[in-house]
């Protein structure tokens, strides 16, 4: 493809995406279903923002806290470790770039502790990645799971964020 179509092609997607994601939130429900079916027929970039944990403390010794990020079978990704604080503030993002947006794909998020012993798993989120093309902006306090259960004094503050830019905006 000439370099010049793909650059315009690029530029008109990001032009179309918060445009629909608009629509989404308010249209009639009739409309949702073929903007979402635009919506996940362009590329874009997927952009988590780990921004703090709040009471991850541990049973036995101090919490030296990180998270581990991975979509579907891809690598994972890991935010730099913060010691010796059950409210570790982290602020570190990642971006993911596909060429179609990932439907029907999770957002696996464990948050682990690394001691003397080794590491200890402090808890677990899943987050569906459709509803984050669907709006555009998904963030808030997700409650950390451990061995089934939820555990909602446990929480990670995370942001979210789909677009569809150029992809040099999103390296």
């Amino acid at each position: 493809m000439n370099e010049d179509i793909a650059k315009a092609q690029s530029l008109i997607s990001a032009e179309a995406i918060p445009v629909l994601q608009m629509l989404m939130k308010t249209c009639p429900p009739s409309f949702h279903e073929r903007a979402d079916s635009l919506l996940h027929c362009l590329p874009g970039c997927l952009t988590v923002t780990i921004i703090r944990g709040n009471n991850l403390k541990q049973t036995m010794g101090g919490t030296n806290a990180f998270c581990c990020l991975q979509i579907g079978n891809g690598p994972p990704r890991q935010t730099k470790v913060v010691n010796h604080s059950m409210c570790p503030a982290w602020n570190e993002g990642f971006t993911w770039l596909f060429d179609v947006a990932p439907k029907g794909q999770k957002l696996y998020i464990i948050c682990k502790s690394k001691n003397t012993f080794g590491k200890s798993t402090l808890g677990r989120v899943t987050i569906q990645i459709d509803k984050v093309v669907t709006e555009g902006v998904y963030s808030g306090f997700f409650s950390l799971s451990h061995d089934g259960g939820k555990d909602g004094s446990r929480t990670l503050e995370i942001e979210i964020v789909w677009s569809n830019r150029p992809s040099n905006d999103c390296m």
